[in-house]
């Protein structure tokens, strides 16, 4: 450090320290523009040893060329603080910002000007963009599994087929292959592949799930890749993340794999060779790194015999086939499930509700066309409904969901098999097709709610329909010879 005007009356060592530890290049002048001190930083920037700077003045810096202009000189001009960017002798852009410093008469006693390399700044500037962009990912991230409501997964598996599908999944938990869950509607896939994520050495990043069903084919895109701001209208003015770089460095679960468009299983297929996405709209790649889980209860291999679904993409999701057996088949894992779904209902609610051995039984003696997920409901309805402790679901249910297994016995199964062979209808001639269907649709259910005297609920468990699509179906002024009741 170079101290050159005696008029400075501060402590030489302690500034003579804060000078040579400034990463800024810093410049001491009087009110003329005289250079009173400089530190080595300015030395460096300006590649301009000390010994030519001590007792010049600005201006000498400029006509020399080591400067094409000097804001110390504007500050002094303007008597307030400027910022401006310079350019040094070897075309090194700084900015800069000089301070007036005054006395009590407002007279300018001197003139602190700091510099800094313009590259430094912008390579700063570029670090906190990341920075932002990385927490603005983490909190869509958090925001996203917050409404997904991501819990702990929870897999029963009291069946011989459960445990030796739990052995294999415990074999592949720790690798990153991609994995293919298969099976019917409700019997479990997603709970599995919460269970392959939470062994798995992503289980502290981010599960990000997705239903290819129910998001509509319009916005799949969007959602999956993300969009710069201004990508169309009605877009965030921000722009977004998709879901694959929210679930980067974590795992992606994408339920019902054979529902989404072909145009979009080549782009998936892209970003899983390719290790990159680009949201709609963008220019550049972005890299992500997730392992890929995908579900189905479809036939993958005939769609693509179809040419419904891509080969090539079925190839590469199919690396671990893994594959859920209906709960019909699982007699052990219906009796477990049942009374944990019952224990997690009587804390949830605070009740205290108890199976009744007929109860139990007549959930083994029914094929669970919804599986785990029609057992869960089920559950619950009657937790929540039934007064009495026990739940005593024979008295009510337990005959209709008998009647319908498919190891039902020639008692009630046959019985209805009679009475729908019986069953006829009369149509007028010369009627227009979609009439007469309307009318048999309608005369069948009318049929069958006389078989189960009125209640709709039996109907609905035998017609596998909705009950408001029974009341939708049939108008209660065609049914004047019964009484329509819920349960």
């Amino acid at each position: 450090m170079i101290e050159t005007n005696s008029s400075l009356q501060n402590d030489p060592y302690s500034l003579e320290e804060v000078m040579d530890n400034s990463y800024d290049s810093i410049f001491v002048t009087d009110a003329s523009g005289n250079i009173l001190m400089a530190n080595p930083t300015a030395e460096r920037l300006l590649n301009l040893p000390m010994s030519k700077m001590a007792g010049k003045n600005i201006r000498e810096l400029v006509e020399d060329g080591y400067w094409d202009k000097s804001i110390a000189l504007e500050a002094i001009e303007k008597k307030m603080t400027v910022t401006g960017l310079i350019k040094t002798w070897d075309s090194r852009n700084l900015m800069c910002t000089s301070r007036p410093l005054f006395d009590d008469q407002g007279h300018i006693t001197m003139v602190i000007s700091n510099s800094r390399d313009q590259d430094t700044l912008v390579k700063l500037a570029q670090t906190l963009d990341k920075e932002r962009e990385l927490v603005q990912r983490y909190k869509d991230e958090v925001q996203y599994l917050r409404e997904q409501g991501l819990g702990k997964a929870h897999l029963v598996a009291e069946s011989q087929a459960m445990k030796n599908l739990l052995l294999e999944a415990n074999s592949i938990g720790l690798t990153d292959t991609s994995v293919l869950l298969s099976g019917e509607s409700g019997t479990g896939k997603e709970v599995l592949a919460k269970y392959l994520y939470s062994i798995s050495r992503r289980s502290k990043e981010a599960f990000i799930t997705v239903n290819c069903s129910a998001i509509p084919e319009s916005l799949m895109e969007a959602e999956l890749f993300g969009y710069e701001k201004g990508s169309f209208t009605g877009a965030d003015a921000k722009g977004k993340a998709g879901l694959f770089e929210l679930a980067d460095k974590g795992t992606i679960f994408l339920d019902e794999i054979g529902e989404m468009p072909l145009l979009l299983q080549s782009k998936l297929l892209r970003v899983l060779e390719d290790g990159e996405v680009r949201r709609i709209g963008g220019t550049t790649e972005r890299k992500v790194n997730f392992r890929l889980i995908c579900a189905t209860n479809r036939d993958l291999k005939m769609m693509v015999e179809h040419k419904t679904f891509r080969e090539d993409l079925y190839y590469r999701i199919n690396v671990v086939p893994l594959h859920l057996t209906p709960l019909r088949e699982r007699p052990e894992d219906i009796m477990a499930m049942s009374n944990i779904f019952l224990e997690k209902l009587n804390k949830k609610y605070g009740l205290d509700k108890v199976f009744a051995a007929e109860t139990l039984q007549g959930f083994l003696n029914y094929s669970w066309p919804g599986n785990v997920r029609e057992l869960r409901n089920l559950i619950e309805r009657l937790a929540i409904t039934t007064r009495d402790k026990v739940i005593d679901y024979q008295v009510e249910e337990i005959n209709s969901l008998a009647q319908h297994t498919p190891a039902a016995a020639a008692t009630g199964a046959n019985d209805s098999r009679d009475q729908s062979e019986n069953f006829s209808i009369t149509v007028k001639s010369k009627a227009p097709l979609k009439k007469i269907m309307d009318q048999i649709e309608q005369e069948y259910i009318k049929n069958i709610l006389h078989q189960c005297n009125g209640c709709v609920s039996e109907a609905a468990r035998i017609l596998r329909i909705d009950r408001s699509a029974i009341y939708r179906k049939i108008q209660v002024v065609n049914l004047r010879d019964q009484e329509l009741r819920p349960m």
